[in-house]
């Protein structure tokens, strides 16, 4: 995607809650005004988690299981790319060298940010795809349009 930017993250956030489900937010500096956020399984939120060092499964996850055999086979992962959005699902890349050679494959986003936070490989955002956090003033303004509205 030559014409749009790749935005580097360097802050990954968790929040789970039982009425709006659970969220995955991506920013590319902790005060950063814009942000990524996607919604995601209960098995990917645990994934994620425990890559955090939220939480200490018992026993491997799924993705542990596949790097731990990627492992045997000489996979250097490189980096991680959410690049799209198509009918409200995101579209991720995983990009690693096998035999010498760079590879891309199709992913979910979030076991792509689970894969990356578990091998400490970059991920990277399209622009296009985040939001701007809204200003104590906006959200107001809009809390307030939302109470004039009648259904």
């Amino acid at each position: 995607m030559p014409d749009t930017e790749m935005i580097l993250i360097k802050e990954t956030y968790l929040n789970s809650d039982p009425g709006s489900g659970n969220m995955i937010i991506l920013k590319e500096e902790p005060n950063a005004k814009r942000y990524f956020m996607m919604f995601v399984g209960d098995a990917e939120f645990a994934a994620i988690a425990k890559e955090k060092g939220l939480v200490d499964p018992q026993r491997p996850l799924t993705h542990d299981l596949y790097l731990r055999i990627l492992e045997k086979l000489s996979v250097n992962f490189i980096r991680v790319e959410v690049h799209d959005v198509k009918e409200n699902t995101f579209f991720a890349n995983v990009v690693f060298t096998a035999e010498g050679k760079e590879h891309v494959v199709d992913s979910r986003p979030s076991d792509a940010v689970a894969l990356a936070l578990s091998r400490k490989i970059p991920i990277l955002v399209n622009e296009k795809l985040f939001h701007r956090e809204l200003s104590q003033e906006e959200m107001q303004e809009f809390e307030g349009l939302v109470k004039s509205v009648k259904f």
